[in-house]
C-alpha cells in the first residue's frame, strides 16, 4: 500500500494507506491502538472486487497531527478532506472496533457515503444503554482516568506501552481450537500482528485520544442512520460485547446483523468474514 500525507484541515496531516484496487472507494477505519496498512492477501482480496482502499490514520498515530480532545464526530471531517483529496463523489465506509464508531459517524453525518460495514464496532454510552456495563472494576478505574484527562495522562500511557508492545499477540490463541490457531497462524494475521509498532512511532498521544474519544459523547445519533450498514461481530468476542452490536441493530432500522459462531475479536476481520460482507455491498 502507498503512504500519503495528506493534508485535511489548515496544518494538519493525515497519514493514509492506498491501496489502489478499482473505480469504487472504500474507507477502512482502523482499531484502537491498531493503525496499520493491509496485508497484501487483504489487498488483493479488495481489489478483486475493484475497491480501492484508504486508510486514514487517526490524530497522533504516526506521522498524523495531533490535535487534541475531540468527538468521533469531528473525525467525519477527516474522512471527508480524504475522500475529496482522491477525488471520489463518493464512498463506502468500514470500520473495525474502534474503527466501528468512526463508520457509524460517516453514515450518520456525511451526504456522500452510501453504506457501511461495522466489524464488531465500538458504540456511544447512553442512558439506554451501557457498553462497559460487563467491564471488570480496575477497567472502570482506567476509564474514569482516562475521561478526567489530568496532566499526569500522558505519561501514565507512556508507561503502559511497552506493556501492550511486549504482550505476545498468539498468546491468547493457545487454548483455541485448530480452526482459529489455523487462522492466527497464516499470513494474513500475522502481518497484522506485526505491525503493532506503528500506533508508538510518535509516541502515545494518539493512543490516549483514541481512547478518550471512545469514552466520551461521540456527538451524534445512531438512531439518524438511514443508509444501508451491516453489522458483525463474533459471539466470543471480549474485547467488544456482542451486546453493543445487537443493540446497534436495534436503533438503526436500515442494518443487517451477522453474529458469527466461535468467532473472537481479531478474528472478525478476517479473510472469509471480510470477503463475504464486500459480496453482501
Amino acid at each position: 500500500m502507498e503512504t500519503l500525507l495528506i493534508e485535511t484541515a489548515p496544518g494538519v496531516i493525515t497519514q493514509t494507506y492506498l491501496n489502489r484496487g478499482g473505480d469504487k472507494l472504500i474507507i477502512w477505519h482502523h482499531g484502537m491502538p491498531s493503525p496499520r496498512p493491509f496485508s497484501p492477501q487483504m489487498a488483493e482480496l479488495f481489489n478483486s472486487y475493484g475497491y480501492t482502499v484508504a486508510i486514514p490514520l487517526r490524530q497522533g498515530y504516526a506521522k498524523s497531527t495531533a490535535v487534541g480532545r475531540r468527538p468521533i464526530a469531528e473525525d467525519t471531517k477527516v474522512t471527508k478532506a480524504v475522500v475529496a483529496h482522491l477525488g471520489f463523489d463518493e464512498f463506502i465506509t468500514t470500520g473495525f472496533s474502534a474503527g466501528g464508531a468512526r463508520a457509524l459517524a460517516d453514515l450518520a453525518l456525511l451526504d456522500n457515503v452510501t453504506q457501511g460495514i461495522d466489524f464488531a464496532g465500538l458504540v456511544p454510552s447512553t442512558e439506554e444503554f451501557n457498553p462497559f456495563e460487563n467491564a471488570p472494576e480496575d477497567e472502570l478505574e482506567f476509564f474514569d482516568l482516562i475521561r478526567e484527562f489530568g496532566p499526569e495522562l500522558k505519561e501514565q500511557f507512556t508507561q503502559w506501552a511497552p506493556g501492550f508492545l511486549a504482550n505476545d499477540p498468539m498468546a491468547e490463541f493457545a487454548n483455541a481450537d485448530e480452526e482459529t490457531k489455523a487462522w492466527a497462524n497464516s499470513p494474513d494475521a500475522q502481518f497484522r500482528f506485526a505491525q503493532r509498532a506503528i500506533a508508538f512511532e510518535s509516541g502515545v498521544e494518539g493512543w490516549m485520544l483514541d481512547e478518550y474519544s471512545a469514552l466520551v459523547d461521540y456527538g451524534f445519533d445512531v438512531s439518524t442512520i438511514t443508509k444501508p450498514l451491516q453489522i458483525i461481530h463474533g459471539d466470543a468476542d471480549t474485547n467488544v460485547h456482542l451486546a453493543c452490536s445487537v443493540w446497534l441493530h436495534s436503533k438503526v432500522a436500515s442494518s443487517t446483523l451477522k453474529i458469527v459462531p466461535d468467532f473472537g475479536h481479531s478474528r472478525i476481520f478476517s479473510l472469509e468474514i471480510i470477503e463475504e460482507a464486500l459480496k453482501n455491498l
